[in-house]
């Protein structure tokens, strides 16, 4: 076998070997990605308080109401108390009760909060 020849088995090998290891990746992925998935959309059932900057982000037609911690975390608002959030409480400081409806995908996908209660407009 001459050192061409040599070349070629060795190449397809490798070509080989990486297909594979692409292929097991990929499996891989799609299986924590369906269980991530299956884990993002279950709702925590306890009841939470988180206090923080309202504000709408987003853009259009994309725009969604936030509640930004001081720690950087952010929370798109949703649940019945939404739409009088958004009209009365933009740029201030407020405490708010709910659930923690869904949990955070990324960057541009923050986790939802459903909003219960209004605590308080908060005084600082």
């Amino acid at each position: 076998m001459d050192r061409q020849q040599f070349r070629g088995i060795a190449s397809l090998r490798i070509k080989a070997l990486l297909n594979f290891l692409i292929v097991l990746l990929l499996l891989l992925g799609c299986e924590n990605g369906l269980t991530q998935a299956g884990n993002q959309s279950e709702p925590t059932s306890s009841r939470m308080q988180i206090r923080g900057k309202i504000s709408i982000k987003g853009s259009g037609p994309h725009t969604y109401l936030c509640l930004s911690t001081d720690s950087g975390i952010d929370y798109r608002l949703t649940g019945e108390l939404k739409d009088m959030i958004w009209s009365r409480y933009q740029q201030e400081k407020m405490m708010l009760e709910g659930v923690l409806s869904k949990k955070a995908l990324g960057p541009g996908a923050p986790a939802e909060f459903t909003v219960h209660k209004i605590m308080t407009p908060d005084p600082k």
